[in-house]
């Protein structure tokens, strides 16, 4: 493993990283929608916006992991932060030097996809990245990768703006400490436009940032009425009767869009703070705006990436749809059709016509099962999961019963007994069950009667749920991969199935904020384990 290398200018990027002060904070809604964006959009389990310290990473927002924050030698972004102009994607972490011996490769959560933007700052300083991780090696697509560097920009506002509210927040508590109404009023250095103007409606101060919005010189502005400088229609349907409630003694605040001189058309957030003196008489009002232009773009952003979202899940709706009824038909119509032939009219057709019906009875079924695994599979993403406590052995008993023909056929067996009671979904958890127990009798050794053996572990934190079997085991290259989609080790003239019994489970355990995981010794047999948490997690990371 390659330690990443200290960025050039180290000692003033955590300067400006703690000056922003957010390590440590709680988590923020703001944040975390991000990161539920990023994760959307890339389709990975993982997600996290991070910050990298002295000597840590620490996650500011994260799905799919649990822990605040890890080493900085093991994090994959302290290397993306060294480009702070490019999007680091590493689509095998395995084969790249740099990450290979990296422990979270290395072993578990087995790490295998990397896709980070570097979070920097508008003075150029990159203090974390919106990063991006998965277990299987894969890639992004140029759409993805910008989706991902705009999220980072909109960090980087989210966490500069949080820092000079902070900081202003600051300067205005002391102004009014000290009770001077012009201090008060020119507590002003920041970003927002800020003037004093008192009772008779003339501009006594304005800062730095008003003059680059208004244009002009303090003295051509300082002594002059309001209303010169917003126009008479303005200051008196707008303006006026809000600095009327302010110098009534009254905060008041409200959103306009201004024509700038120097920035042209701006949405602004006003508030309109009284001032007060020693003696606690009103003698002006502080107008503060805040330019939020850029916020309203971004807003817009994220409202055309949400109606994205929602058109994909109206796409899946009418993909589920054609599944179920405009393919099954067909499907359905060729099943019957041919059972019919077989019924009725064996006798009269040749062999070989005896022989080709059999191929159709046999691919008309594979994908009546193949129809039934897709549904249960893009329908798993709508459900919603209900916890409640299930007896294992009550439910092996009930697959006992639909597996009845198999095991017969096989001279199988399944073994179990009372286990202790877990906490799931017990039709999913019934799912899950069913295909590794199936899975157990199908995979065989030739002329070795299949047992399923089903325990259950109580551990800190939760259960275990063991599947084993004595049949063929996988072999040791194929155990990382074979809970992905279609993934099939064998060919169907051998052993039946769809490859999407296993990516199900996998599913149904995230669902439930677990995993799975197997164990396995080619020639001996396999052993799957579902892994439940004791309460609703966040998806794990498989």
């Amino acid at each position: 493993m390659q330690t990443p290398s200290l960025p050039a200018n180290e000692a003033q990027r955590l300067s400006r990283l703690h000056g922003l002060n957010v390590l440590d904070t709680l988590p923020q809604k703001a944040f975390d929608d991000i990161s539920a964006l990023a994760q959307l959009i890339c389709g990975t389990p993982v997600a996290l916006i991070t910050l990298i310290d002295q000597n840590r990473q620490w996650f500011k927002s994260r799905i799919g992991i649990d822990e605040p924050e890890i080493p900085r030698e093991l994090a994959f972004c302290s290397h993306a932060i060294l480009e702070p102009d490019n999007v680091m994607v590493v689509e095998n972490l395995s084969q790249d030097a740099r990450f290979s011996a990296n422990p979270f490769v290395a072993g578990p959560p087995d790490v295998r996809f990397y896709a980070g933007a570097p979070i920097v700052t508008h003075d150029g300083f990159a203090l974390g990245t919106v990063c991006v991780i998965d277990s299987k090696a894969r890639t992004l697509d140029s759409g993805q990768r910008d989706a991902l560097r705009r999220l980072a920009s909109l960090v980087v506002s989210l966490l500069e703006h949080e820092s000079v509210r902070m900081a202003e927040a600051s300067r205005t508590s002391e102004a009014w400490r000290l009770q001077h109404e012009e201090l008060t009023a020119m507590a002003i250095a920041g970003l927002d436009l800020q003037v004093y103007i008192d009772p008779n409606y003339l501009i006594q101060h304005v800062n730095d940032t008003y003059l680059a919005y208004w244009g002009g010189t303090r003295e051509d502005i300082i002594g002059r009425h309001i209303a010169e400088r917003v126009g008479d229609d303005a200051f008196r349907n707008i303006i006026q009767p809000q600095l009327a409630r302010a110098l009534a003694g009254e905060s008041v605040s409200y959103t306009r869009k201004t024509d700038f001189p120097a920035r042209g058309s701006r949405h602004v957030e006003v508030a309109l703070l009284p001032v007060r003196n020693a003696r606690g008489e009103i003698t002006g009002a502080v107008m503060r705006a805040q330019d939020v232009q850029e916020t309203r773009a971004r807003e817009a952003q994220l409202q055309q990436t949400v109606a994205l979202l929602e058109q994909r899940t109206m796409e899946q709706e009418r993909f589920i749809h054609i599944i179920s009824h405009d393919l099954r038909e067909p499907i359905n119509t060729v099943n019957n059709f041919a059972s019919l032939l077989v019924t009725d009219h064996q006798e009269e057709l040749s062999p070989s016509a005896r022989r080709y019906l059999s191929f159709v009875q046999s691919g008309g079924q594979r994908m009546s099962f193949l129809l039934d695994d897709l549904l249960h599979f893009v329908r798993l993403d709508s459900r919603t999961v209900q916890l409640r406590p299930v007896e294992v052995s009550r439910l092996m008993q009930q697959i006992e019963v639909d597996l009845a023909p198999a095991i017969s056929r096989m001279d199988g067996r399944l073994d179990y007994h009372p286990q202790p009671t877990v906490m799931a979904d017990e039709s999913l958890l019934r799912i899950v069950l069913k295909n590794l127990a199936s899975n157990g009798l199908k995979f065989s050794r030739r002329g070795v009667p299949p047992v399923v053996h089903t325990t259950v572990e109580q551990v800190d934190g939760g259960h275990r749920i063991h599947v084993s079997d004595n049949g063929i085991g996988i072999a040791t290259d194929h155990q990382h991969d074979i809970f992905d989609m279609f993934k099939r080790l064998h060919t169907r003239k051998h052993y039946e199935g769809t490859g999407l019994g296993l990516s199900i489970c996998r599913r149904i355990a995230q669902l439930h904020g677990g995993h799975m995981s197997v164990q396995s010794v080619p020639g001996e047999g396999s052993r799957f384990t579902l892994h439940l948490p004791a309460a609703p997690a966040a998806p794990h990371l498989e």
